[in-house]
């Protein structure tokens, strides 16, 4: 399975044109990706965190199309509009996208505009954060599920030399930046609750990550391997579990020709435009290999996945 961010770790630099699927992301590794059992993060320090914990306040409005969609943090305050609702019930039931299974049509179809306020003072930490957000979904879109272990093919990422030599487009992030990186993810392990400030995410990482996310064409900075492996699981269709053993901060391109029909990481959004796929480039699988040095190895796997048993769509208020 691949394996969860630790909350804050990431915060994106985006261009305009992938915005929309980059600001996704960069919500994925702020409030959901920590694995909390009995209210307690794993292996941690920091204060339990309350499994029952919700927002004081939650608003859910239909998104306006004409509207930029976007996250907005600060202690205690959460808004998500615009983006599928694919996501959040992933994080809800802390699963990749692509371990969930039993989605309905309207689930990256429908928009809305979620606003969520915390009554607590001091503001909740990120990882009761994550929880809240959970908590959230779970009740206003009445999501049940169930979880099991099934066979499937999977991709193994791995090196494609026996040297373990990086290609031309992949390196480990400057030093002075793995710094900052792991200092912030320290500061999340305290359960600092200010730490969800976007605009101290901005202050913190400035220089160190940036992103790009178009169709065959993706660039990331300050980012853990396992962050290739989720967008590489969007790509090629089928989980793809980091065996590299690489356990550092990185920086790497890709470019490669999407196959027809395959779609865009997290969905496009409708009234957006994206820049076309260069149709020269290699397939996904030569391009991981010659520009990276790694490797998709097909194989098969005992996969743990959530099969969703209902969700509705949420009233709205």
């Amino acid at each position: 399975m691949t394996q969860p961010f630790h909350a804050a770790s990431v915060y994106c630099v985006m261009n305009r044109t992938a915005a929309f699927r980059l600001t996704v992301v960069a919500l994925v590794a702020v409030i959901g990706t920590v694995v909390i059992a009995g209210g307690q993060i794993p292996g941690l320090s920091g204060p339990p965190v309350d499994p029952e914990a919700r927002f004081e306040v939650v608003s859910i409005k239909p998104f306006d199309s004409a509207s930029q969609p976007q996250v907005n943090m600060s202690p205690g305050r959460w808004e998500y509009a615009g983006f599928p609702s694919r996501q959040l019930s992933a994080q809800a039931v802390r699963m990749p996208t692509d371990r969930v299974l039993g989605f309905p049509d309207w689930i990256d179809k429908e928009r809305y505009a979620f606003a969520a306020k915390a009554g607590s003072v001091p503001a909740p930490s990120a990882a009761a954060l994550s929880v809240m957000v959970a908590n959230l979904v779970k009740d206003r879109f009445k999501l049940v599920t169930h979880l099991e272990t099934r066979d499937m093919a999977v991709y193994n990422l791995v090196f494609a030399r026996e040297d373990k030599r990086f290609g031309p487009a992949l390196k480990e992030s400057s030093a002075e930046c793995r710094a900052k990186l792991a200092a912030r993810s320290e500061t999340v392990r305290r359960g600092d609750p200010e730490v969800a400030a976007s605009s101290q995410l901005t202050a913190s990482f400035a220089g160190c990550i940036s992103a790009r996310l178009n169709p065959g064409d993706l660039a990331y900075s300050g980012s853990p391997m396992a962050f290739l492996a989720q967008f590489l699981t969007q790509a090629a269709g089928r989980p793809v579990i980091d065996k590299t053993g690489l356990t550092s901060y990185y920086d790497f391109s890709l470019k490669w020709t999407p196959d027809v029909g395959g779609g865009v990481a997290f969905g496009q959004i409708p009234g957006t435009s994206l820049p076309p796929a260069d149709t020269d480039a290699a397939n996904l699988f030569t391009a991981v290999q010659e520009q990276l040095g790694l490797k998709l190895e097909s194989a098969r796997a005992q996969v743990a996945v959530v099969v969703i048993d209902h969700i509705e769509k949420p009233v709205l208020d």
